[in-house]
């Protein structure tokens, strides 16, 4: 978590990336690298005479002068072709650092819910993903459009999903090597999932419920001896993601931590059901800590 990688395409919406730069650095985070993938070929611009790689690489400039001045050491980086899967193979030879992207960029008006390439890097990444959930309204006949943050702080108010599987011990490891000791709020939330708890009987109900609120406290218990902040504990029967997102909406949540990978089929396998309704629909920040392979298998 000392290294990011800050994906940038140079659009209103990524240029509020750099709001949260405070909340970077109580994170650990020391070098950031500004990743970019432009939208025409540095091949043609030179061949045409086209002048927009001057001021590319003059943004790219002045967006690391500015983290610089925030006390990370910067550089940048230029790769052409699909921009989600360029950033998903660069961040692949750097398997410790973070992915930090926006939730919506130039082609946000292409998609009612995140970004295409947001969702590609989530879905596809084995690095951990901060996804920071911008607002973006078009206005005017000249489709000219205007972003802001969903919400103004990073690690104001945190919500931490678990279902004790392996996949969400790793992301509470990383909550808790990283992030617990510096949120303000922070709630541990298990949710019974409602279809499942229907095919057991009420003794069999009976028997999870004390299982998990075990497990519940002794992560609570975990949470609270590395930070002073208040620690919740949330223990809830229902369909998974609307409970996970009206505790979110009711107590503001400005980051949810969980982990990305489920056990369903097709389009599951990749991004787990929970996980894909939360990043669509949620209006919090996510962290989101994919499953490692040999996990998978």
């Amino acid at each position: 978590m000392k290294r990011a990688i800050l994906a940038t395409d140079l659009s209103k919406a990524s240029d509020l990336l750099f709001d949260f730069l405070p909340e970077y650095k109580k994170m650990g985070i020391e070098h950031i690298t500004l990743f970019h993938v432009p939208t025409i070929s540095f091949n043609y611009m030179e061949y045409s005479g086209y002048s927009l790689q001057v001021h590319v690489e003059a943004r790219m400039t002045n967006l690391s002068n500015r983290l610089r001045a925030a006390g990370f050491t910067a550089d940048y980086v230029f790769r052409e072709g699909l921009a989600s899967q360029e950033i998903v193979d660069y961040a692949a030879m750097q398997p410790k650092s973070l992915i930090i992207i926006a939730s919506k960029g130039h082609g946000f008006a292409k998609r009612n819910l995140i970004g295409s390439t947001t969702l590609r890097v989530i879905q596809q990444s084995i690095n951990p993903v901060l996804m920071i959930r911008t607002r973006c309204a078009v206005f005017g006949d000249s489709g000219e459009y205007a972003c802001s943050l969903e919400s103004g702080s990073l690690l104001e108010n945190g919500l931490l999903l678990t279902d004790f599987s392996k996949n969400a011990g790793a992301a509470f490891k990383i909550a808790e090597d990283h992030l617990v000791e510096h949120f303000s709020k922070l709630s541990l939330m298990h949710v019974q999932d409602k279809l499942i708890a229907m095919t057991h009987d009420r003794e069999a109900m009976e028997r999870f419920n004390i299982m998990d609120n075990e497990l519940l406290i002794q992560c609570t218990v975990s949470l609270r001896s590395k930070t002073q902040a208040k620690v919740y504990c949330i223990l809830t029967e229902g369909n998974v993601a609307p409970e996970i997102m009206r505790e979110a909406k009711q107590n503001q949540v400005s980051l949810i931590v969980m982990g990305t990978h489920g056990q369903g089929y097709y389009s599951d396998m990749v991004l787990g059901s929970t996980a894909n309704a939360i990043i669509q629909l949620a209006e919090s920040n996510c962290l989101l800590v994919p499953m490692k392979k040999k996990q998978a298998s």
